[in-house]
């Protein structure tokens, strides 16, 4: 699960443009970023190892508002986040099938983002053991693609007895002015984000409170590693600006293949493997902000049709709710003047979004610290404020360089666009969300 959840194939190109500097950004970003996450959710997940995960924690930190606003956030991000998430699966089929015109199609891909969303909610309505097995074959695949680049990448070296990229001493160091190599931790430390899904499904692990942690350290160990090394990777192959010139992860594939020279099935391949492993950590993502947010929020707030569970312990009602919900976004999306404009306004909107549960998740744990409502402790108070910081800190600045916009966004009319869109949305589901939490006040009085 760790490795569907947090492991993407798509930012290791993202970190070969950036060269053999992205070694030490990876390693500032795991260290500043993912690590003092993932302690944070370990010593959490130890005291409180039932379902809920962020949702669950800030409930018990802050109370019952704050956590409906943290399931509510976590929520609202993947359904804004799976249009665009589908989008990417949807092209890659469409590069499988040979015609890659059909990508600007945006009919044929709405058809086949609905396709892939339904089956995923039919599959999670059919129990979360069928979910467990699709990630876990979803996991060993994002492996294996990330060993294929590891191997490939030394095969390219031994074969040709030089590396495409200089990997000199000065090489390593960032490039890039300042504001772009705080930009470029940010991008990766969105890239290490998710550590904290895996306790949201608390029972339906076995003995949780070993085998969570055990799972998050060696994960943890697993993810930094197989993206550092596959930047290597890519990089003794490609250089930073055959990268950058490069549109995606399959046009990647496309350009490895041919510097090695082998035959486009090896492409269909990898492009089989990338698309098993988009929808396996779609299915997580789906089952997870579901259990979070309508399993997890207290009654009286929804209907009580939303947050009813099935003989197989998922909210069935919820997951067809979000079917309706992101159909409705995919179809609209089809009125966009191409695929990519509304597909980059979806991403960079999640992003946002879902940063701001993480801010509820440091205070919630600093509370719990300051109240000694956590039995069952692996840091001292000073590393766990050590930690927290800088959580909140790399959270804070990745939201923040977010919505500043892009150096090719210059016209004024262009940026306020932007600005309304990434600022905008994020304020409209907050105050969505105060509406629907004002609903429990209501329901009291009328029960009175």
């Amino acid at each position: 699960m760790m490795m569907t959840s947090c492991l993407g194939m798509r930012w290791i190109p993202v970190a070969g443009s950036i060269g053999p500097a992205a070694i030490i950004l990876w390693l500032i970003a795991a260290l500043a970023f993912f690590v003092p996450l993932a302690l944070i959710v370990i010593e959490l997940s130890l005291n409180y190892p039932e379902n809920g995960g962020i949702s669950l924690w800030t409930r018990k930190g802050l109370g019952k508002r704050a956590g409906f606003y943290a399931a509510w956030f976590y929520w609202v991000n993947n359904v804004v986040y799976y249009p665009g998430a589908l989008t990417f699966i949807a092209v890659n089929v469409v590069y499988l099938i040979g015609d890659h015109s059909l990508a600007e199609n945006s009919g044929v891909i709405v058809a086949i983002v609905i396709a892939c969303f339904w089956a995923a909610v039919w599959l999670n309505i059919s129990g979360i053991h069928y979910v467990s097995k699709v990630t876990t074959l979803s996991g060993l695949f994002n492996f294996r693609l990330g060993l294929f680049f590891i191997l490939v990448g030394c095969y390219y070296v031994i074969s040709y007895g030089h590396s495409a990229t200089s990997f000199s001493p000065d090489q390593f160091i960032p490039q890039r002015d300042m504001f772009r190599s705080i930009s470029d931790i940010s991008v990766l430390m969105f890239a290490l984000a998710g550590v904290e899904i895996i306790p949201t499904v608390g029972r339906a692990i076995k003995n949780p409170e070993k085998n969570l942690t055990k799972a998050i350290i060696i994960g943890g160990v697993l993810l930094v590693s197989l993206y550092i090394l596959g930047t290597i990777a890519i990089n003794f192959i490609m250089t930073p600006h055959e990268l950058t010139q490069t549109t995606g992860l399959v046009a990647s594939f496309y350009t490895l293949t041919a510097k090695l020279h082998w035959s486009n099935w090896v492409v269909s391949f990898l492009v089989v493997s990338l698309i098993f492993v988009e929808f396996g950590g779609l299915n997580l993502w789906l089952i997870a902000s579901s259990i979070t947010f309508f399993e997890g929020t207290e009654k009286g707030i929804l209907p009580e049709w939303l947050q009813s569970i099935n003989k197989n312990y998922v909210p069935a009602n919820a997951l067809i709710f979000q079917g309706v919900m992101v159909t409705v976004i995919v179809m609209a999306t089809k009125f966009m003047p191409t695929v990519n404009a509304m597909y980059m306004v979806l991403i960079l909107m999640a992003t946002i979004i879902y940063f701001i549960p993480y801010l509820f998740l440091v205070i919630a744990y600093l509370k719990l610290r300051h109240n000694n409502a956590l039995v069952k402790k692996i840091l001292t108070n000073r590393m766990a404020k050590l930690m927290a910081f800088l959580t909140f800190t790399s959270v804070l600045m990745a939201i923040i360089l977010t919505i500043i916009p892009s150096a090719d966004i210059v016209k004024r009319s262009d940026i306020v666009l932007y600005e309304l869109e990434l600022i905008g949305g994020p304020l409209l589901f907050y105050l969505s969300g105060v509406i629907i939490y004002s609903r429990r006040k209501l329901t009291s009085f009328i029960k009175r």
